[in-house]
C-alpha cells in the first residue's frame, strides 16, 4: 500500500511540473532524436532517457541524464555499459544553442561529449542545424567522434503524439518512431545497425 501511495505521489509531482512537451534525449545524452543530436536545447528542467540496443548477440546499455539550465545550455552525463564490460562508465556532455530557431532562420547549436575514460574512443565535438516547416522538421550536422562526418534527420509528424524519423549517421541509414505517451513521458523505437528501445522522462521546472 505504501509503495502504491509513493508511486502515485511521484506521478502527481512529475505531472504537475511537466506539463510542457517532453524534451526527447538522444541515446547518447544530448537533446535530439534517437542516435543524433538536434539544435534543440532543453529548457529549465531535467530529463533521463535509458535505452538498450541489441546488436546480434551483444547489447549496449546507455542511461543519459540531462539538465537544462534555462539559458540556452544543457549539461549532463551518460552511463554506458559496453558489451565487452559489465561496468558502467560515464561520459559527460554539453550543448549550447547559438541561434534560436525562428520563422525564416534555422536553429544552430554546438556541443561536445567528454570521454574522460576513453569509453567510446575519444571526445566528440559537433555542430547541428534544425528547421521545421509544417509537419516536417529537418536536421543536419557534422562532427567528430561518435558523430564523425555528416549526420542528419528528417522528422514527419504522423499525429500530435507520434513522429516518424529517418536519419543518417556513421554512413548508415536508420529509422525511428517516437511516441509521446504523456506530457512528460515518451518512448522511441529505433533500427540503426540493430534494434534500440528508449524510454524518456522529462520534467520542466
Amino acid at each position: 500500500m505504501k509503495v502504491k501511495v509513493l508511486l502515485l505521489t511521484v506521478v502527481f509531482l512529475v505531472s504537475s511540473y511537466g506539463l510542457a512537451s517532453a524534451s526527447t534525449l538522444s541515446n547518447w545524452g544530448p537533446t535530439g532524436i534517437s542516435e543524433i543530436p538536434t539544435a534543440e536545447v532543453m529548457s529549465l528542467g531535467v530529463g533521463i532517457g535509458p535505452n538498450i540496443g541489441f546488436y546480434g548477440e551483444e547489447s549496449l546499455v546507455r542511461v543519459p541524464v540531462t539538465l537544462g539550465l534555462g539559458i540556452g545550455m544543457e549539461i549532463g552525463a551518460t552511463g554506458i555499459s559496453l558489451p565487452s564490460s559489465s561496468e558502467i562508465s560515464p561520459v559527460f556532455h554539453l550543448k549550447l544553442n547559438v541561434i534560436e530557431e525562428k520563422a525564416l532562420l534555422p536553429g544552430l547549436s554546438i556541443g561536445g561529449i567528454l570521454d574522460v575514460n576513453n569509453v567510446i574512443g575519444g571526445n566528440t565535438i559537433y555542430l547541428v542545424l534544425s528547421k521545421g516547416i509544417g509537419n516536417l522538421k529537418g536536421h543536419i550536422g557534422m562532427g567528430s567522434g561518435i558523430y564523425e562526418g555528416i549526420f542528419g534527420a528528417l522528422e514527419f509528424k504522423l499525429t500530435d503524439n507520434m513522429d516518424l524519423v529517418g536519419f543518417y549517421k556513421s554512413e548508415k541509414v536508420g529509422i525511428a518512431l517516437n511516441i509521446n505517451i504523456l506530457s512528460f513521458l515518451n518512448a522511441t523505437v529505433t533500427y540503426h545497425e540493430g534494434l534500440i528501445v528508449q524510454l524518456g522522462l522529462s520534467v520542466s521546472l
